[in-house]
């Protein structure tokens, strides 16, 4: 079928073949690609466009396997940190030589596209914005006399009195996976601290903001604020603690309220989204920002048929109005600057405090072996957090097996 192979040629008069995997997604978000997909291909007969849905978890040893292979689909959503490690290898394909990309580029928030690049060119259109935020369950601290939460001192400081009634203040899957260092990360930023020094030779993660951050983390868990079996949680295990009231705070992304409705039926007005706290005084030398997540839409390296993709890509997320606001179905913000105009309405609750948190946003860096990086990160967390090691012995073993893994580029 078109969705294994790559597009083919043109046969006379038959449209081109063009086909998609999308990778991970709402079920709302891939129920309207079908829909658009179908509406597209109902509308004109210059090309035939088929998807398939892909798990995200598989991504990256999918286009691994495709781009080694040299076939596979001709457009693909995926995380936008595979742009670098997958621009480098030719398995993504330069937007910046179709002549409307300039026109195209003009369009999307501007702080969207160093996360996209390498080298000087543009592997793929940011189409979603995932900013992580703090989730507060706003009912459990009404009902127990708390306010929200501003600064790390103010999170420690509902420990004893949650405690109290059997409740944790907060809760994070520290599992040895990727879920836990994207719960390190946002807290490492918000104390100013980063992954690497300035110019991506060594980490810097286990310098004063990354300590004072796994300090903390471990001196909440150890005086009870924080579940005991936390080291354990993957993000399954995490949410259906927070979701049934035993813990008020939780570190998570847009997706958020789209999963407490449909997973846990959990009531959205005793939910508010806020600014993940940074400490009152910031360890780190850098300013205090926000983790972003993008996700973005690129054509393969290996594709016969790039214009044809642009074509859809436009079509589908550049040109069409379901990206002109902020809808929660699709899990994320859009990356269109239309979308923050003013007098833009959304159902997003406390879509406000999202889309700034996603415009102060700092993602991951586009490093090829981010992957790889994440891994040691989220090492150094549970290994804290289950006591194995320090803080400080954590962080330096990872970072230890970071700088070796930077040696190589």
């Amino acid at each position: 079928s078109g969705g294994c192979q790559a597009g083919g040629e043109r046969a006379a008069g038959e449209p081109v073949p063009v086909s998609m995997w999308m990778f991970g997604g709402s079920t709302e978000q891939n129920a309207w690609v079908r829909q658009e997909v179908e509406r597209f291909n109902a509308a004109q007969d210059e090309i035939a466009l088929d998807f398939e849905t892909r798990d995200w978890a598989t991504q990256r040893e999918s286009l691994i396997t495709a781009t080694i292979a040299g076939a596979g689909p001709d457009i693909i959503r995926v995380h936008h940190m595979y742009s670098v490690e997958f621009g480098e290898l030719g398995g993504l394909y330069p937007l910046d030589g179709f002549a409307d990309f300039p026109a195209a580029k003009e369009r999307i928030l501007d702080n969207l596209w160093e996360h996209v690049a390498y080298d000087g060119q543009h592997y793929g259109l940011p189409i979603l914005i995932l900013p992580f935020v703090l989730a507060v369950n706003k009912d459990l601290l009404n009902r127990h006399g708390l306010e929200i939460p501003l600064t790390w001192e103010d999170m420690m400081a509902m420990g004893p009195v949650l405690k109290e009634q059997d409740i944790y203040a907060f809760t994070m899957p520290a599992e040895a996976n990727q879920d836990a260092a994207y719960r390190f990360l946002p807290m490492l930023y918000k104390a100013g601290g980063r992954v690497f020094n300035e110019d991506w030779t060594k980490a810097a993660f286990n310098g004063p903001a990354g300590l004072a951050t796994l300090e903390y983390l471990v001196s909440m868990k150890e005086q009870g604020f924080m579940p005991p079996a936390c080291a354990a949680y993957a993000d399954d295990e995490n949410m259906a603690l927070w979701c049934t009231g035993k813990a008020a705070l939780s570190i998570e992304g847009p997706w958020w309220q789209t999963v407490l409705e449909d997973r846990y039926g959990f009531p959205l007005e005793k939910m508010q989204l806020i600014k993940v706290p940074a400490p009152a005084q910031l360890p780190g030398p850098h300013p205090s920002r926000t983790l972003l997540d993008l996700v973005m839409v690129s054509i393969t390296g290996y594709s016969q048929v790039p214009e044809e993709a642009w074509t859809v890509i436009k079509a589908l997320w550049l040109d069409h109005p379901q990206w002109e606001a902020p809808d929660p179905l699709m899990g994320g913000f859009p990356a269109l600057k239309v979308a923050y105009a003013p007098g833009v309405e959304s159902e997003f609750i406390t879509g406000e405090v999202l889309a700034a948190a996603g415009q102060n946003g700092l993602a991951w860096p586009g490093h090829p072996a981010i992957t790889q990086i994440q891994r040691s990160m989220a090492d150094a967390l549970n290994m804290a957090m289950s006591g194995t090691l320090s803080p400080k012995e954590a962080l330096d073993q990872a970072a230890a097996e970071v700088d070796e893994i930077l040696e190589d580029y």
